[in-house]
């Protein structure tokens, strides 16, 4: 999955030839950052944009707004390769809780994001991306790590409180 994302931020870009090592690492840090930001503002955002969340306040207002649904938080930050991988399987989730009428609710916060630093904080995030669930306010269960769009559904759906 990851591959597949890099393929996409090189597009068709030809590569430097008959460069050392050092000078090509070099180059890489340079433009890489780069190829990323204009792959993220290309439409990608756009396209995968889950309702964001951007303060602690926020996030306690919408915990006690779907306290009776499960409510997924996605936790990540703007050039993070596996964050842009997942990215779209995670979307499709979100579709599909919508077009079931699940009662799954997703929301999303760009730890990056300065607002966002004391929730992030306080939720104990420590890498991106990750993916939170919580029913009547608390947590439910471990962060998901499903790497597959079947395997997030069901994970979802062992979570989903009964009716």
């Amino acid at each position: 999955m990851a591959q597949n994302i890099v393929r996409r931020i090189f597009g068709n870009r030809k590569l430097p030839e008959n460069m050392s090592d050092d000078e090509y690492e070099k180059y890489m840090q340079e433009w890489f950052p780069k190829w990323i930001t204009e792959f993220e503002q290309g439409g990608f955002l756009d396209a995968t944009k889950i309702p964001a969340i951007k303060n602690e306040e926020e996030l306690l207002r919408k915990l006690k707004e779907h306290e009776n649904d499960l409510m997924v938080i996605k936790y990540w930050k703007h050039g993070c390769i596996p964050c842009l991988s997942f990215a779209e399987m995670y979307k499709e989730a979100q579709q599909r809780c919508l077009a079931e009428k699940r009662r799954i609710v997703w929301y999303s916060v760009d730890t990056r994001s300065g607002d966002s630093a004391e929730m992030v904080d306080y939720q104990t995030i420590q890498g991106t991306p990750t993916i939170q669930t919580f029913h009547r306010r608390r947590q439910v269960g471990d962060e998901i790590r499903a790497v597959n769009i079947d395997d997030l559904m069901k994970e979802l759906t062992q979570r989903l409180p009964s009716q």
